[in-house]
């Protein structure tokens, strides 16, 4: 018999995988935020903007990968597309850090 929680053996099957979430002007961290690869950056920022105090509706947001510096103002980039894994970090700018 599994021993792990049901929600954990089902995010295991469809590919979900945990990142931490930074407001990179603010330092408000929210940490282990699910997503999947093909999640795009706009529907983290939906998901998660109020937790982390960005505005989704600024008219310039910057998405940074910590660990391999990459970043795109793109917000129909993919978890994937930015090369996010588990356990990285999503460090988000709006107007106010961009620019």
């Amino acid at each position: 018999m599994n021993e792990k929680p049901i929600e954990t053996a089902l995010e295991e099957v469809e590919g979900a995988f945990e990142i931490d979430l930074l407001n990179k002007v603010t330092g408000v961290n929210y940490p282990k935020a699910a997503v999947y690869g093909d999640n795009t950056l706009g529907q983290i920022l939906e998901e998660y903007a109020e937790d982390i105090g960005v505005n989704p509706r600024d008219s310039k947001i910057l998405f940074e990968n910590k660990r391999t510096g990459a970043s795109t103002s793109d917000s129909s980039e993919t978890v994937t597309g930015l090369g996010l894994q588990a356990g990285d970090v999503l460090a988000i700018s709006d107007n106010a850090g961009v620019a």
